[in-house]
């Protein structure tokens, strides 16, 4: 089992809510993975990737983000700034689930936040976020290296 793990959050049938499934598909093919290295989509639920977390090193998670910044702007979220609101009863945010999962393994996430302008329902990504998929690549590739 490789040492480092990246997760691609979100929903594809969302639009730009499902840029992390996209970036763990492209990425997962991409020649410049390093070799130490895996990808897989986690969807919209980080614990139900608890078995392919395990034993990792260091896992980062690629999921959307809105907020003001331009489309694709790829951002390390810290901690202190991980929402851990829970909407429902049944789903835990990203941040919850990555509190919980530190509690039962010793692992390093790292959160990178990618801006979108919007997550409604639709097939694919917008134009404008599409356009910027090689750069969120690279810098994905950067933080895996």
């Amino acid at each position: 089992m490789n040492p480092l793990l990246a997760i691609g959050l979100g929903n594809p049938l969302m639009g730009d809510d499902g840029i992390g499934w996209h970036v763990a598909e492209r990425l997962a093919a991409d020649p410049r993975l390093p070799a130490d290295a895996e990808a897989i989509c986690g969807g919209t639920d980080l614990l139900r990737c608890a078995a392919q977390i395990e034993g990792r090193r260091r896992v980062v998670l690629i999921d959307a983000v809105q907020d003001d910044a331009p489309p694709g702007t790829v951002s390390v979220i810290g901690e202190d700034a991980v929402d851990s609101h829970q909407g429902n009863a049944h789903h835990l945010s990203a941040g919850q689930a990555m509190q919980l999962l530190r509690l039962t393994m010793p692992v390093c996430f790292t959160l990178l936040g990618v801006s979108v302008p919007s997550a409604r329902m639709a097939s694919g990504l917008s134009p404008a976020l599409s356009a910027c998929m090689p750069a969120i690549l690279d810098r994905v590739i950067e933080e895996l290296r």
